[in-house]
Parts: C-alpha cells; structure tokens; sequence
C-alpha cells in the first residue's frame, strides 16, 4: 500500500513546477523557467520529515501534506524561499560604539554592517 503521503508530495511538486512554468519567473536559472532545485528540495524536506513520523499519525501528517499544498496554492507558504530581507540599496546599518565595546573586536571590525 502507498504511503498517504505520495498523493502530496506529488501535487506539491507538479504546483510548484505549473506554478513556476506559467509565471516565468525563473527565466535567469540554469534551465529557464523550471523551478530552482531548492524548491525540490524543501519540498523533500518538508514531506522527508512527515514521514518519519510513525504510522499511527499517517492520517495527521497526510492532513498537514495536503494543507502544505493548499498553503501553497493560496501563496501562503513559497517553498525554497527565505523570509529574510536585506538592506539592499539603503545606507547602511551602523552600531553604536556603547554596543561594540560589550564585544570583543575581531580583526579590527568596525560598527558599519
């Protein structure tokens, strides 16, 4: 018998690849349009880690898989992206001497990030 898991993981990845085919966003990746492996990959990640749970949860994590892939379509989880931003194109960040001297210098390290 297949994993409950398999009908997830599958609609996972054919969304991710629809998704990323029709935007066109990836234009610039080593094969344009397709997906960049790191959506794969938290895709496996996400799916690997469910399926170690034991069987008795099958049906809790075949419920949180298929709410993976709703999260998904709705955009509200976008695997293989990071919710960090930078401070790209903006003065930089600088520390206040009173901050640096609670620290060691490393390599005479200034407060400009």
């Amino acid at each position: 018998m297949a994993s409950p898991l398999l009908a997830p993981i599958v609609a996972e990845t054919v969304l991710i690849t629809y998704r990323d085919i029709k935007n066109g966003s990836n234009v610039n990746n080593p094969i344009p349009h397709f997906p960049l492996p790191s959506q794969y990959l938290s895709v496996a990640v996400v799916f690997g880690t469910l399926s170690l749970l034991p069987k008795q949860y099958d049906r809790l994590s075949s419920i949180f898989g298929w709410g993976m892939v709703i999260a998904t379509a709705l955009n509200v989880f976008t695997p293989g992206k990071t919710a960090v931003t930078t401070n790209t194109g903006k003065t930089p960040t600088v520390v206040p001497q009173s901050v640096l001297s609670k620290f060691p210098t490393l390599n005479g390290l200034t407060g400009t990030l």
